[in-house]
C-alpha cells in the first residue's frame, strides 16, 4: 500500500481534519478489539461458569455504545474532510491558474481544466478522507491485534501477521501497470471532456455546416477507447482483488486453523483459542476495509497524476520591481514582448500619453495592437523594456494594484452567466442602485433594461446570450462607468453593428472618455480625427505616430488607408 508524500503535502494545510479522522478510526479499531476481548470472556464465562457474565456484559455494552458514536463521527468527519480537502485544493488550483494566466489559458484546453477542477480533485479526495484512515487503521489496529495474540502464540501471530503483510505487499507488484492503465484513462477522459465542451459551444456552426454526425462519430470514438482502456485497468484490478483475497482469507483462515490445532495438542487452553478467535477477526477486519478503499485511494492516485503537474507549472516571469518617474502620464519605454519564445509580437515600443489625453492605436490586423494593450492593461507579463503610469510600474509586485487603475471594453466582452446586476456589480462590487441606474443611464443601457423582464434582476444567460453584441459592448462601457478608472484602454468595436447600436456605444464612448487618459485601438477615420495622437504599428513596430494631419503628411502608409476607407471605417475585425 501506498503513502505519497507529495499528495500528502498538497492538503498540509487542513492536516488537523485527517489526524482527527485518523485517530477516531483508530479508537474505532480500539474498541473493536475491546468488543471482541469482552465476547470472549463472556463466552469463557458461560462455558466454564468462572466469573460473573454480568460484569463482561457492562463492559461490553460499554465498547457497543463507543462503537455506534466512533461510527458516527468517523462518518461526520470523513464527509467534512472531504469537503475540506476538495474546498482547499480548488482554492489552491483557482489561485495558481489565476498566476499562471491568459498564456496559461491559451496554451490549455478548456475541457482538461474542467475535469482537473471537477472530476480529478473529486477523486482525490477519497485518497485522503478514506484510503489514508484506513490504511493507518491497519497499521494500529491490526498490528496490534497481532502483537496482543503473539502474548497467547507467537506462530499464530506470524501466520496472522504475514496475511496481513501479503495485503500490503500486492499492490507493489500491481503498481506499474495500474499506475499506466489509471492514466490512460484519465486522459482520455480529458479528451473527452475537452471535446464535449467544443462540441456545445459551437454548437450554432455544427448545425449550420451540417457537421453534428462527424463530431458524434468523434464522440463515439472517444467514448470506445475510454472503454477499453477501462477493461485494461479492470483486468489488472480482478488480478489484485483476486491477490488480495488470497492473502487475507489465508492469514485469517491458518491463523484460526492453527489455534485449534495447538488446542487440540494441549499446547492453548479453551479460553485462549476463544480470544484468539475474536482477535482475528478485529485483526482482519480493518484489512478488508482497505482493500475496499484502496481502488477508491488508487483511482485518486491516478487522477493526482495532471493536478500535480498542474501546481508544478511556473507562472510566467514579471518584469522585476522598478522606481516609476513618469508621474503625469502613461508611459512605455522599450517594450518588446512574445507569447512563446522567439516569436516577438512587439519590438521596442515607446509610447507615451500625457494625463487626460486620448492616443489612438492603428494597424492591420496581427500588427500587436491588441497585444500591445492586453499588455499595458496588465493582462499579460512582459520583461523587457518598462510600462508605468501616475508614479506606478507595472511589475509583479504592483500588478494588482495596477490593475485597479485600469478600465477596459475588449472586442468582445465576456457577459457571466447570471443577472445584469451581478455582471455590473463586478466591477464596484459596493455599488449602490444609484450608482447602477447611473452608470445604466450613461452608456445607454435603459432600454436594454427596460425591455428585459425583471430588469437589472433578469438573467442575461450563457455568455449574454439574451443579449446582442451591441448591448453586450454597451454593458462592458456601463462597468467602466462604474469602475472610474484612471487609465481607459477601449478596443472600438463599432464595426458589423447596425446603425442604433454604433450611435449608442458611441455616444457612451464619448462620455467616458471625457478627462480620462484613454488609449483606443481604433476602428474609424471619426475617432482617429479626434485623437490627440494617433500611433501606427506594423509587424509589431510603431513606425510612427502624430495628429492626423500630421501623419497624412508624413506617412504614406496611413495616408493610402486613410483614402481607401473613407466610408468610415478602415479595418473590419
Amino acid at each position: 500500500m501506498l503513502i505519497n508524500i507529495i499528495l500528502l503535502r498538497l492538503v498540509w494545510r487542513i492536516k488537523k481534519e485527517m489526524f482527527l479522522l485518523s485517530i477516531l478510526t483508530f479508537l474505532f479499531g480500539i474498541a473493536s478489539i475491546c468488543q471482541a476481548f469482552m465476547i470472549s470472556k463472556m463466552i469463557n464465562a458461560i462455558i466454564l461458569k468462572t466469573t460473573d457474565v454480568r460484569y463482561y456484559a457492562v463492559f461490553f455494552f460499554f465498547t457497543l455504545v463507543s462503537q455506534i458514536l466512533l461510527k458516527y463521527s468517523i462518518n461526520y468527519f470523513t464527509v467534512k474532510t472531504e469537503s475540506n480537502i476538495k474546498e482547499n485544493l480548488r482554492c489552491r488550483a483557482y489561485d495558481h491558474l489565476y498566476s499562471l494566466g491568459l498564456q496559461h489559458l491559451n496554451e490549455e484546453r478548456t475541457g482538461k481544466l474542467n475535469l482537473i477542477f471537477l472530476d480529478r480533485i473529486e477523486a482525490l479526495a477519497y485518497y485522503y478522507s478514506i484510503y489514508i484512515p484506513n490504511l493507518l487503521n491497519v497499521f494500529f489496529v491490526s498490528i496490534g491485534c497481532t502483537v496482543y495474540i503473539a502474548y497467547f502464540n507467537f506462530s499464530v501471530a506470524v501466520i496472522a501477521l504475514l496475511g496481513i503483510l501479503g495485503v500490503l505487499f500486492v499492490p507493489s507488484l500491481t503498481y506499474k501497470y495500474l499506475w499506466s492503465t489509471g492514466v490512460d484513462v484519465w486522459k482520455e477522459y480529458e479528451q473527452f471532456s475537452a471535446e464535449f465542451l467544443d462540441n456545445i459551444q459551437g454548437m450554432e456552426t455544427l448545425k449550420n455546416l451540417k457537421a453534428c454526425e462527424i463530431r458524434k462519430q468523434r464522440m463515439k470514438d472517444i467514448s470506445k477507447k475510454i472503454h477499453k482502456k477501462t477493461m485494461n485497468n479492470m483486468k489488472i484490478t480482478t488480478v489484485e482483488n483476486f491477490l488480495f483475497e488470497m492473502s487475507a482469507n489465508l492469514g485469517s483462515i491458518i491463523s484460526i486453523a492453527y489455534s485449534a490445532y495447538l488446542s487440540l495438542k494441549g499446547v492453548l487452553n479453551i479460553q485462549d483459542v476463544v480470544v484468539i478467535l475474536f482477535l482475528i477477526r478485529s485483526c482482519f477486519s480493518p484489512v478488508y476495509a482497505l482493500m475496499n478503499a484502496w481502488h477508491l485511494g488508487y483511482h485518486g492516485l491516478t487522477a493526482s497524476a495532471a493536478l500535480q503537474s498542474f501546481f508544478e507549472e511556473k507562472k510566467s516571469h514579471w518584469r522585476t520591481a522598478f522606481t516609476a518617474h513618469q508621474k503625469e502620464c502613461l508611459k512605455v519605454k522599450n517594450l518588446s514582448f512574445s507569447y512563446y519564445e522567439g516569436q516577438s509580437v512587439l519590438k521596442n515600443i515607446e509610447l507615451e500619453v500625457e494625463v487626460g489625453k486620448i492616443h489612438a492605436l492603428i494597424g492591420k490586423s496581427g500588427d500587436g495592437k491588441s497585444t500591445l494593450a492586453s499588455v499595458i492593461a496588465g493582462l499579460y507579463p512582459y520583461t523587457e523594456g518598462s510600462v508605468e503610469f501616475l508614479g506606478v510600474g507595472l511589475s509583479e509586485s504592483t500588478v494588482d494594484m495596477w490593475r485597479d487603475k485600469i478600465g477596459a471594453v475588449w472586442q468582445h466582452p465576456y457577459i457571466f452567466h447570471g443577472t445584469l446586476r451581478e455582471n455590473l456589480l463586478f466591477a464596484k462590487a459596493d455599488a449602490t442602485e444609484r450608482d447602477l441606474m447611473e452608470a445604466v443611464q450613461l452608456s445607454n443601457l435603459s432600454e436594454v433594461v427596460a425591455k428585459l423582464p425583471q430588469g437589472l434582476d433578469s438573467s442575461l444567460g450563457e455568455n449574454g446570450n439574451v443579449l446582442s453584441g451591441g448591448e453586450k459592448q454597451r454593458v462592458a462601457i456601463a462597468r467602466c462607468f462604474l469602475k472610474n478608472a484612471e487609465l481607459l484602454i477601449l478596443d472600438e468595436a463599432t464595426s458589423n453593428l447596425d446603425e442604433k447600436n454604433q450611435q449608442a456605444i458611441q455616444e457612451s464612448m464619448e462620455r467616458l472618455v471625457r478627462g480620462k487618459t484613454t488609449l483606443i485601438i481604433a476602428h474609424r477615420l471619426s475617432t482617429i480625427k479626434n485623437a490627440d495622437c494617433c500611433h501606427i504599428l506594423k509587424n509589431g513596430e510603431i513606425i510612427a505616430e502624430g495628429t492626423y494631419e500630421e501623419l497624412l503628411n508624413s506617412c504614406p502608409e496611413f495616408k493610402n488607408m486613410a483614402e481607401s476607407q473613407q466610408g468610415g471605417l478602415y479595418e473590419t475585425k
